[in-house]
């Protein structure tokens, strides 16, 4: 047992709940397995969750431990076979036109392949079992730990009567969770998919409800087009009272009845309208929730606003439509729903939380902390923070600054392919990682990224198994989920830390909520991004890693929030260039 799992294990069985603080290489994966098959074999625990924030590091946790866990995942992962592409001979694994989360599922009632989640029955016994709910029946009853990502959790704990309170809940990479359930729970209403859901409620007789909707509809335009165009901008609060004022007169349930016995007496042909169909499901299924988080967009004596909407006016294409108008509403302020996920015990874990104070607020997780110093010495890794590179933020980076600095980032790039030394370099946005590749390509470096039918994780793939000389990618796909170790790629370059853009919505909404504090939970958030990637090519206490930060944005805190036993791996005193040598010292 490593020094990090032993401290950790023995804070669990002092405290119980509790949040750990696990430095990279500590073997968190393992401790969190091992916590897992001691709840459910030893202390008879009835339920024990392991949640993942993504697929990608459920995968990593499946293929390790194969045989420990019945594995759920989201609705996105499974097909629909109420869509099959043939009507005859369907089996498990016959493609299929959509995927579960893509089809109006509860207004589907006469399909099939539902199982039933009481007595894992399915609907027709000579049907094959639809896969989604067949793995969330098995996850209910298992008789093992069951790995999730938080995504299924999340949705399974909140929309299904079958999931309750587990005994044991065990969080992976903790620190994600406040931004996934904010992602989760956020949805946005287009003026093309009601006017389609108008259509719909008029066809089954709903001619109350279609007329409500369709004024909805009038309002909301009326109030985008007094916004600027092409950018997103907070809705004031007397625009959300007349919003809500609309919403809260249609009987959702009641509607969503209506839609569902047309589609099983066949006036509506479920097959020739299933996008537009899933579009009228999460509107009429979801009214209350949508007045609910309008609701909640709304500040009030004691309070401020704990979600906001903004509007959006755009000439776009979407699945062949013309999108003009888009309202989006957000969650924002997640903590109390987050503490009535929790377990009776609950153990979160991650590399990173850094403030342990701003991570409870943000989260709802506010347990007996403990922080385990890296055991790996010092001089294995370095931090290098460049005199010479300029200071990246929106206010005060000059004309072409990104541009001139990723060139030599491009340039360190090749100097580094030249000794045989691969690198892993991270950007904030699309845009970036675009320009950086065709500053790879200028500069002669074989690099590898993600796009034109290629994923994220198979770039990543492709890379660890030797292709190309540097690897390219946003902070959002590389900065966490993915091991780089030394002889992968031990040097990163991180070029400037993701402040949120002045002009968006989200950056707006929490300018009125905080104030002055913004800076302070901005701040923690990009000072966690930047250690996660730090992370990447520091996997066990054998390795050696290099990451270079380069937008002078970082000297302010990366020094700071390093542990003490790191300190002195930092190098705030030399130029690009000689962090580029000092790092070639270092690997070779």
């Amino acid at each position: 047992m490593r020094p990090a799992q032993e401290a950790g294990l023995r804070f669990i069985g002092e405290k119980g709940s509790c949040v750990l603080e696990l430095p990279t290489g500590a073997g968190k994966t393992a401790m969190e397995v091992a916590i897992a098959r001691t709840a459910r074999k030893h202390f008879k625990s009835k339920s024990c969750f392991l949640v993942t924030p993504t697929k990608t590091v459920l995968e990593q946790i499946r293929q390790r431990f194969p045989d420990d866990f019945t594995i759920a995942l989201g609705r996105g992962d499974f097909p629909c076979f109420y869509y099959e592409r043939s009507k005859s001979g369907l089996t498990p694994e016959s493609k299929t036109k959509f995927k579960a989360d893509e089809i109006p599922c509860s207004m589907l009632r006469n399909c099939q392949h539902r199982v039933d989640q009481e007595t894992g029955e399915v609907k027709e016994p000579v049907a094959v079992s639809c896969p989604y709910l067949k793995q969330k029946f098995e996850a209910c009853h298992s008789r093992k730990p069951v790995l999730a990502t938080l995504a299924f959790y999340l949705f399974a704990r909140l929309y299904s009567k079958n999931f309750l309170e587990p005994d044991v809940l065990i969080i992976d990479e903790a620190h994600r969770v406040p931004e996934i359930v904010r992602s989760a729970l956020s949805y946005d209403i287009t003026d093309w998919h009601l006017e389609k859901a108008v259509e719909i409620l008029e066809k089954v007789g709903e001619d109350k409800a279609a007329t409500v909707l369709d004024h909805f509809r009038s309002e909301m335009i009326s109030i985008i087009k007094k916004k600027p165009a092409s950018r997103g901008t907070l809705l004031e609060a007397s625009e959300i009272i007349k919003l809500v004022g609309i919403l809260d007169t249609i009987d959702g349930k009641a509607v969503e009845n209506s839609v569902t016995k047309a589609i099983k007496d066949g006036s509506i042909n479920a097959d020739d309208i299933v996008e537009v169909l899933k579009k009228v499901e999460s509107t009429v299924k979801n009214l209350r929730r949508y007045v609910r988080s309008l609701e909640l967009s709304l500040p009030l004596a004691n309070r401020g606003a704990l979600a906001y909407a903004y509007a959006y006016h755009t000439e776009e294409q979407v699945e062949g439509n013309k999108v003009a108008h888009k309202l989006v509403v957000c969650s924002h302020y997640v903590n109390p729903l987050i503490k009535l996920l929790l377990g009776k015990v609950t153990i979160a874990l991650s590399a990173t939380f850094g403030d342990n104070v701003i991570f409870g607020q943000e989260s709802g997780i506010q347990l007996p902390f403990l922080s385990v110093p890296p055991s790996f010495p010092a001089e294995k890794t370095r931090i290098f923070m460049p005199t010479d590179t300029p200071n990246l933020a929106f206010n005060d980076r000059k004309h072409g600054a990104v541009t001139n600095v990723m060139r030599r980032m491009a340039r360190a790039a090749k100097k580094l392919a030249h000794k045989g030394i691969r690198s892993l370099h991270v950007v904030i946005s699309n845009e970036e990682r675009q320009k950086l590749m065709a500053l790879m390509a200028d500069e002669g470096v074989k690099a590898i990224s993600y796009g034109n039918g290629i994923t994220a994780r198979e770039a990543a793939v492709r890379f660890k198994d030797g292709e190309g000389e540097a690897l390219v990618g946003t902070a959002a796909n590389f900065g966490e989920g993915v091991d780089l170790p030394r002889q992968i790629a031990p040097v990163i370059f991180v070029l400037r830390p993701a402040y949120p853009p002045p002009h968006e919505p989200r950056t707006q909404f929490e300018e009125r909520r905080y104030g002055n504090n913004r800076w302070a939970i901005w701040n923690w958030r990009v000072m966690l991004a930047a250690l996660q990637v730090r992370g990447r090519n520091i996997r066990s206490e054998d390795d050696l890693g290099v990451t270079i930060f380069i937008s002078q944005q970082f000297r302010r805190f990366v020094f700071a929030s390093l542990p003490k036993t790191l300190q002195s791996s930092y190098k705030g005193d030399l130029v690009l260039d000689q962090c580029v040598k000092e790092a070639e010292k270092l690997v070779k």
